[in-house]
């Protein structure tokens, strides 16, 4: 069966690569650049390295192939006060259906603020704004146990004073879980047509992404990501994150895309992120050397976490009894029982409440 699913996704990823291949050794200037920004106060400290982490309310923009393993309808806002007086926001909506399948959508919008026109003389004309975004609504889907695959489609639109410009683009991609704590997920990004601005036509930011996450332990993370551009640029992300309590998340990460003329700090990002009952609030800050800093605030938020989190309490409890009941010593054999492999897996995807405390009322003092 696995082997089944990859002969369907994987020449889907790799086809979309090639027919966009002759535009990825081409110099030039792109459009709609923004769609480069990270979004999210999470991926943008863990240095955009998050294709392989997106089961979440950023699939619809990291990578659609997560949605086929989103297991709860989630909700993602951001504000990112950005270079100058720009800023950035984001909103995303995701909802799981059934048989392993999800709906998406998500907004982007980034504006200028009001900026000083001038005349060929250089006298003043009055201010006058840009703005860019991007609308997108996706769809993933599991393909087996392991494997999921998803598309994104998205109107971009772009205005420069009085002037505006339409684009169409789609997203696809993939997310493989080949263990519990071990992600890969491949993306192809902004296929689609050109932005023009009256005689202007500038290509998306067209992008091929490979990608991988690692939870080392409960409190440690690491995720990798290589990113191959339209210009025909290579750049690489790194990102870690490390939870000192199962409240508080601290991350770090690099990438190389943002160096270019500046200091190797502009590559940096750091943040934290504070998590209550299931819902994240992440702050990120990014140096962008002479050009200034940018802060990201952004909070995820999941609707019955606090439920399933119950639920799997309760089957914890259950199982443990059962076993404890029927067993009246520990054997070899203990290995293979279906309770005790169960009750390891629970014990493995529902965190640290659960193997703190044998009872609800442990469980409760815990939090």
């Amino acid at each position: 069966m696995l082997f089944r699913s990859y002969r369907f996704v994987l020449p889907a990823i790799l086809g979309a690569v090639f027919w966009a291949y002759p535009s990825f050794g081409s110099v030039g200037t792109n459009g709609a650049d923004f769609l480069s920004i990270p979004v999210g106060g999470a991926p943008a400290a863990l240095g955009g390295a998050y294709s392989a982490l997106a089961d979440n309310a950023y699939s619809p923009t990291w990578n659609p192939g997560g949605l086929g393993f989103l297991d709860s309808t989630q909700v993602a806002g951001q504000h990112l006060s950005y270079l100058e007086s720009m800023n950035y926001e984001y909103a995303s909506f995701v909802h799981p259906l059934h048989g392993g399948r999800s709906l998406g959508v998500a907004a982007q919008y980034l504006t200028s603020g009001d900026i000083p026109g001038t005349d060929p003389s250089g006298n003043s004309i009055g201010d006058f704004s840009t703005h860019y975004g991007a609308y997108a609504v996706a769809y993933g889907q599991k393909v087996s146990d392991r494997l999921a695959f998803g598309l994104a489609s998205k109107w971009i639109n772009a205005k420069i004073s009085d002037v505006s410009a339409n684009a169409y683009a789609v997203d696809m991609g993939g997310f493989y879980k080949a263990r519990e704590n071990l992600n890969f997920a491949a993306t192809v990004d902004n296929i689609g047509s050109k932005l023009k601005f009256v005689s202007a036509n500038d290509s998306l930011p067209l992008a091929f992404h490979l990608g991988g996450a690692y939870q080392m332990t409960s409190y440690a993370l690491l995720a990798v990501e290589g990113v191959y551009a339209e210009e025909g640029l290579a750049s690489f992300h790194a990102g870690g994150e490390w939870r000192p309590l199962d409240l508080i998340a601290l991350r770090v990460g690099y990438r190389t895309d943002t160096i270019k003329g500046l200091s190797a700090l502009a590559g940096f990002s750091t943040g934290l992120a504070l998590d209550f009952w299931g819902q994240e609030f992440s702050y990120a800050w990014l140096p962008y050397g002479d050009l200034g800093n940018t802060n990201y605030f952004s909070l995820l938020m999941k609707f019955g976490e606090a439920e399933k989190e119950k639920r799997n309490l309760i089957q914890y409890q259950h199982i443990k009894l059962h076993r404890t009941a029927k067993s009246g010593g520990e054997s070899d054999s203990d290995a293979e029982d279906p309770d005790n492999q169960q009750l390891m897996e629970l014990i493995q995807n529902a965190g640290p409440q659960l193997s703190q405390g044998s009872s609800p009322a442990a469980d409760g003092g815990s939090r």
